[in-house]
């Protein structure tokens, strides 16, 4: 280490080893104050806590030491000489050049899509014209270059920068009354004008400056790293070093490998002699989470944040994108006067979700009070907000203090947007630290490298990955890197220069142990990239690897259980656990009989499903959420009904004039909605849906008065009840259309999908909806079972191969509309008269001979019988175990892929989040096609 002194002139500590560089510094500070007991000693730092703390690691107290920010070294040379600056805030810099934007048509920012956004920008090149000294420059540049730098010259000096910065001011106070000593340890007071004060300040005073900038002759490993970081040199050194590569699955496991290790050492130890360097605040936040885990303290950061300004900002969003969300996202905050409730709330949400639109009198008039702020300058949509603030807001102390901020008297013309962006920079976060006084750890970033001056012993280096440390820059500013350079403006390479300053201040550092350490994943599993610096360490000097550790500790209660272990002081928890582990996470049979009666069919295939879906859905009647959609058992109803009231248009197979058929079609869809009024139907993404469903009657209702004209069946009955009572078991349910011919009787069922019909999996329990009613309908009426089909109401689109210009056959459209189901195979013909090859209405095709083909879904009526009576055996047998009180989370599955689609009742399964299934104890029902298989 070195240390210059030029007579009289200003001292300057020259090396680039940080940490014993300071070191020397603060003892020739405290020597210095010991010798001159009635002369300050101002030391001008960035982070004045630790650097204090530092201080007194050394010394009982600071008597005639003052460890002070540049802020507070400005305002002590402001009150040594009564002096006040009468500084602008940000704000009123922002809004001063978007005054000077907007004025001027010309200006290359004057149609910027964020004016707010620009104008920080230029403030912030503002801020280094004035502090380098920037002059304009006609150098070599693009046009749009020049253009750029051109304007913001212009604009600086239409700006008042008499306001501005007070560096100026500070320098012309100056004089022989600051004979002080005064040490510079900042790393932000390097630039010209900082230069200007230090100068004239030290023809005055004694001022010690450090310059990081030349290198050090050492010999140990610290000299050797920091010395040849960041150059080419790969040498490797056999120097003994204390340096260990922890290389971590993910962020998660290499946050809890260093909580670990350091809980390992702490028995020996004291939380002071650790300190841990992290990246940025997501690393803060899962660091934090985990020591709190461990009951560890540690300096924490905490964000001060007026919370009611987000409120404002979610009120003011709803303005600007009359997005419903923002308001509801404010009246959850708790700040409104009228909604203090949270069942209240919870309601009013609901009612948004659920039909589109609330009509809630304290919402309305809430809203009604919001678009009321509509003025269009700062000044003026202030007092709105305000006042608006004061009506509606509970008035805490926050509150109080937010409406103190937005007194603004601003007259400037402004957008809504432009004001929300304005507001954002107003009550930008700003972070405090706050050191336990008690022993605790260090956390610190990779800015602030005074592990060793603390006395740490270890301390352990995370996130360096590349893009994370070293960090990315981009040249993305409003100067780029060639017109800054031509500027001798800033570039990103300066910033670039100043990390790496940093980290080799970081690296002078000497500790008993030291862990660098990166994870090859994300905390969402994105892959990360080790950094060049750990490559780079390991080329200059051999490293160990860190022994990780078996992260078993009660205070990593998931990994604690995960690996079978037990904290024995979580009794509730334990207990619970082997109770869950005992029953494999099952419910217990209902000890109250509950009577199912009366049955319908879709409850018998719900419960076939799985009982325990069943058990929620029709014995504790718990409803989904629905949104404010129409949904599809609603279409279904709606079809069903406009179907039944216009079934004259297809109730026999003779023709009929289509003419009224759109105008009976809407009157009747428009009756149903007054019958069925719900606030829904009138939001305009419904409207357009029932329209669309209006349009697929229209073609529905023709396609089916020409099936009916090619059979000899004719409709006799819409909505027909069913009923049958067969021992204990009630059975009961609607079958939507009944055809007759000469006794033979066909059950159609409308779907808004498509729906086929697997007799295999009726034989199971599924798809056995229609086989009952058609079976229970010809026993009541003693009618012989004909067929049971599906018509899919919904809209078909026709694939076609023709040109424009040709004109398809409505045939090729017709046949698009073939229902699904089984015949009896005498009386397939009866239902399409006219088929020749293949029927266009049920699915039959038929071979040369006249005889249908093998896969036509035809059946005789011993194949029927023995499935109903299987279906029958099967429906006792799903009673019985529904009366035993069995509600057990037990799904039906199947491992053959095309029967799992149907029947799996997990998929799209609305209580998943009540069962929670638990893959690892709950079982399925596994049930195969065409098998025996077990009962449940």
């Amino acid at each position: 280490m070195i240390k210059y002194n030029r007579g009289d002139l200003m001292y300057t500590y020259q090396s680039n080893h940080y940490s014993s560089m300071i070191n020397q510094i603060i003892d020739d500070c405290i020597t210095s104050s010991q010798e001159h007991p009635f002369e300050l000693h101002y030391v001008i730092v960035d982070d004045q806590k630790y650097i204090e703390e530092i201080f007194l690691k050394k010394t009982d107290a600071l008597f005639n030491i003052e460890v002070i920010t540049i802020q507070q070294f400005f305002n002590i040379i402001l009150e040594q000489y009564h002096q006040t600056f009468h500084k602008k805030s940000n704000l009123d810099n922002i809004l001063e050049i978007m005054k000077l934007n907007k004025e001027d048509p010309s200006s290359l920012f004057h149609h910027s899509q964020n004016q707010v956004l620009t104008a920080k920008q230029i403030l912030n090149v503002f801020t280094n014209f004035y502090l380098y000294n920037i002059q304009e420059t006609n150098e070599n540049l693009p046009d749009l270059s020049k253009n750029k730098i051109k304007t913001l010259f212009h604009l600086y000096h239409q700006f008042d920068q008499v306001h501005f910065l007070e560096h100026d001011f500070i320098t012309s106070l100056i004089d022989s009354s600051c004979h002080h000593y005064y040490y510079f340890l900042t790393r932000n007071f390097s630039y010209p004008k900082a230069l200007q004060i230090i100068n004239k300040l030290d023809n005055y005073g004694h001022v010690f400056i450090y310059d990081d900038t030349v290198g050090h002759q050492g010999e140990d490993y610290t000299s050797y790293l920091v010395n040849h970081l960041f150059d080419s040199l790969q040498i490797k050194k056999e120097l003994a070093n204390p340096y260990e590569i922890l290389c971590a699955s993910s962020i998660q496991e290499e946050v809890k490998q260093v909580v670990f290790d350091i809980n390992q050492l702490l028995s020996h130890h004291h939380l002071s002699d650790f300190a841990i360097y992290i990246p940025n605040d997501d690393y803060y936040e899962h660091l934090t989470l985990i020591l709190d885990r461990f009951h560890f303290a540690y300096n924490q950061k905490e964000k001060v944040e007026n919370r009611p300004f987000q409120v404002v900002l979610m009120l003011l969003n709803y303005l600007i994108n009359h997005d419903e969300q923002y308001l509801l996202d404010a009246i959850s905050s708790m700040y409104l006067s009228s909604f203090q409730d949270i069942q209240y709330i919870a309601r009013i949400k609901k009612i948004q979700y659920t039909q589109g639109f609330i009509n809630d009198e304290n919402y309305i008039h809430l809203k009604q009070d919001l678009l009321c702020i509509n003025a269009h300058t700062v000044c003026k949509l202030s007092k709105q907000l305000i006042e608006f603030i004061q009506n509606h807001f509970i008035h805490t102390e926050d509150v109080i203090t937010l409406i103190t901020k937005l007194d603004l008297t601003n007259e400037d013309d402004i957008t809504l947007n432009e004001y929300l962006n304005l507001l954002k920079e107003l009550f930008s976060l700003q972070t405090a630290y706050h050191k336990e006084k008690i022993d605790s750890l260090y956390i610190l970033n990779y800015q602030q490298p005074y592990s060793e001056l603390l006395n740490v012993q270890y301390i352990y280096c995370l996130g360096l990955n590349e893009t994370i440390v070293p960090q990315e820059f981009k040249n993305t500013e409003l100067l780029l890197n060639h017109e800054a350079s031509a500027l001798n403006y800033p570039t990103t390479y300066d910033q670039l220069h100043h990390q790496q300053c940093a980290l080799q201040h970081l690296f002078s550092n000497h500790h008993q142990r030291i862990i660098l350490s990166y994870a090859l994943r994300d905390l969402t599993g994105n892959e990360l990239v080790v950094s060049s610096l750990i490559k780079k360490v390991k080329k200059l000097l051999s490293v160990r690897t860190f022994k990780k550790h078996q992260l078993l500790h009660p205070a990593l209660k998931q990994d604690y259980y995960l690996l079978g272990e037990e904290d024995k002081q979580m009794v509730t928890l334990n207990q619970q656990l082997l109770f869950y582990k005992q029953n494999h996470h099952q419910v217990n049979p209902l000890l109250t009989h509950i009577n199912p009666n009366p049955l319908s069919a879709s409850k018998l295939e719900v419960y076939n499903q799985c009982p325990y879906k069943y058990y929620v859905q029709y014995i504790l009647k718990v409803d989904p959420f629905v949104d404010s959609s129409i949904q599809s058992n609603e279409i279904g109803t709606l079809v069903h009904y406009v179907l039944e009231k216009n079934h004259h248009y297809f109730n026999d197979n003779q023709a009929v004039d289509f003419s009224n058929l759109k105008t009976d079609i809407s009157h009747t869809i428009h009756e149903y909605l007054h019958d069925h009024e719900l606030p829904k139907y009138k939001l305009p993404q419904n409207q357009f849906i029932l329209q669309l469903i209006e349009d697929d009657l229209y073609n529905t209702i023709i396609v089916l008065n020409k099936q009916m004209a090619r059979g000899l069946f004719s409709l006799q009955t819409c909505e027909q009840k069913v009923y049958e009572k067969i021992d204990d078991i009630e059975l009961k349910g609607f079958i939507d259309r009944v055809d007759f011919y000469q006794n033979y009787i066909k059950v159609i069922d409308y779907k808004s999908s498509n729906k086929e019909l697997n007799l295999e999996l009726a034989k199971l329990g599924f798809n056995m909806q229609m086989l009952i009613y058609l079976d229970i309908l010809s026993k009541n009426k003693q009618y012989d079972k004909g067929a049971v089909l599906y018509f899919n109401t919904k809209k078909r689109i026709l694939k076609s191969e023709l040109s424009i210009l040709e004109k398809e056959k409505p045939e090729n459209f017709f046949k698009l509309y073939q229902m699904d189901g089984y015949c009896l195979n005498e009386i397939y013909q009866d239902i399409d008269r006219d088929m020749d090859n293949e029927s266009d209405i049920i699915k039959v095709k038929l071979k040369k001979d006249g005889s249908p083909y093998q896969n036509a879904k035809l059946i005789s009526q011993e194949d029927l019988s023995d499935i109903l009576r299987d279906i029958a055996k099967h429906i006792q047998d799903l009673y019985d175990q529904m009366i035993s009180g069995d509600i057990s989370i037990y799904p039906t599955r199947s491992d053959q892929p095309a029967i799992d689609q149907h029947i799996n009742p997990c998929r799209f399964c609305h209580y998943r989040p009540l069962c929670n299934y638990d893959i690892f104890y709950n079982e399925n029902h596994m049930i195969e096609q065409g098998e025996n298989n077990e009962e449940r």
